[in-house]
């Protein structure tokens, strides 16, 4: 007996000694794995960058964009729109065609921090604007639209201007330029479902098809495809497609709806440039894992974020991978495709 209580008391000891867990011990800690935080997704926040984008029809099928955290859609002259794609977890080998800022993207982005800002060029009444902002001016005018920029010759200005953002960053790196790294978003990650506030259960989205939205002179949609579990992009009536052959997808489509009005910038054909308010609060449709959830967007100053909340407050989080943000103007509601009833459901309704 005494031989047994030995035995049972060296094990006992050499297991507190060596920190081996004691059977049964379930409480073993798991390493945290590290996330973006612009996109959900395992991997490093690396430094911001966002590039112009050129979205007219001649500038398709646009380079990169698939590789962006994050997908903006803003207004410009004439009803147009233009894309600019945010990078942080990686960077594409090419971007573009890059095209030129406007007054709304100092406000838009300044919730990112210093970024780095690149983009084709700008008005000379604007240029004073973009050095006073609190970003990095990284444009193809500053390096006389050379490496890291270059033109692709196959197509015609002004829709062959490419950059690099790789050779950006050691060009920045090279003159002690470091952009800043992600560190917070407005949006939270997480599953879909019934969530609940101060007792009560919050109905959290209803299946829906598709959208389509709208500017003055471009149609845009997207479709929930069940394989993908993506919102597949379309624009004008066709399918959004990247230069590496796949449609643009979104894993969140947000439709931010904001108010748009007349700035006192304009293009070199006389054109008004909007000024898109991306300050202030309004309303929002979050389209993820093919449902629509209704949201309060609201965002007290320049450098505060974003926030996305349902009408009691609580937080609609987004799917992980590449969210769309398009910033639609107020009095174009966008049109929700619901699913159609079947005929027998329907008879019974109306009886």
């Amino acid at each position: 007996m005494r031989k047994i209580i030995g035995i049972s008391l060296a094990v006992a000891l050499l297991t507190s000694c060596s920190g081996v867990s004691a059977p049964g011990d379930s409480k073993e800690k798991v390493a945290e794995v590290a996330k973006n935080l612009l996109n959900g997704l395992p991997g490093s926040n690396n430094e911001i960058i966002i590039v112009k984008i050129d979205d007219t029809n001649q500038a398709r099928p646009q380079t990169g964009i698939e590789d962006a955290d994050v997908v903006y859609i803003e207004q410009v002259e004439g009803g147009a729109t233009r894309i600019a794609a945010l990078y942080s977890a990686k960077y594409p080998e090419i971007v573009g065609p890059v095209r030129s800022a406007r007054i709304s993207d100092m406000e838009i982005f300044a919730q990112y921090g210093k970024f780095g800002f690149a983009y084709s060029g700008a008005q000379r009444k604007l240029i004073s604007v973009i050095e006073a902002a609190n970003l990095f001016n990284m444009s193809a005018e500053r390096f006389g639209y050379y490496e890291p920029y270059f033109r692709d010759e196959s197509r015609y200005a002004p829709v062959n201007l490419y950059l690099h953002p790789n050779i950006l960053l050691e060009k920045a790196h090279a003159k002690d330029i470091y952009f800043e790294k992600a560190t917070k978003s407005g949006w939270v990650f997480g599953p879909i479902g019934t969530s609940e506030k101060d007792g009560k259960k919050i109905k959290n989205g209803r299946k829906v098809l598709g959208v389509d939205f709208s500017w003055p002179a471009v149609k845009y949609g997207a479709d929930w495809d069940k394989v993908s579990k993506k919102w597949l992009i379309r624009q004008n009536g066709e399918p959004k497609m990247a230069k590496s052959g796949s449609q643009l997808a979104a894993d969140t489509l947000v439709l931010q709806l904001v108010a748009i009005t007349d700035s006192e910038y304009g293009d070199k054909n006389g054109g008004v440039t909007p000024h898109v308010e991306s300050i202030g609060t309004g309303n929002a449709l979050i389209f993820r894992n093919g449902k629509v959830f209704d949201a309060i967007w609201s965002r007290p100053t320049a450098t505060d974020t974003t926030t996305w909340k349902d009408a009691a407050g609580v937080d609609i989080p987004f799917a992980t991978g590449q969210t769309w943000i398009a910033l639609v103007d107020q009095e174009r509601q966008p049109k929700v495709i619901e699913p159609e009833i079947p005929s027998d459901t329907a008879t019974a309704t109306t009886k």
